[in-house]
């Protein structure tokens, strides 16, 4: 298991010129704790933080699309990504920072 602290996330969010969404601090935990153990790092097959090719497809089918895809699961993710304590709106702030969507 992959390690990373708040502030190489925070790193790789400001670095990334896809990522708009703003997290609170709760969140960015949440994000820590479950989305950063697949997201963060090169794989063929995971779509990942700030690399807006691996988005662009996923992005096309908008937010709520998404949401019923994390929430279900898809290919090898887990439903919710594994996060229990994820509310909907929790969901909605890691996938608009994951995939680089406004929200709007």
């Amino acid at each position: 298991m992959r390690s990373y602290s708040a502030s190489m996330i925070i790193v790789a969010l400001l670095c990334s010129t896809t990522v708009q969404a703003v997290p609170s601090q709760r969140q960015l935990k949440l994000f820590h704790a479950n989305c950063a153990q697949c997201h963060v790092g090169e794989s063929r097959f995971i779509p990942t933080l700030g690399k807006a090719e691996d988005w662009s497809e996923r992005n096309h089918r908008g937010e709520d699309a998404m949401l019923q895809s994390v929430i279900q699961g898809r290919g090898g993710m887990p439903p919710a990504g594994y996060c229990s304590a994820c509310t909907e709106d929790d969901l909605r702030a890691l996938i608009r920072l994951l995939s680089g969507l406004t929200g709007e």
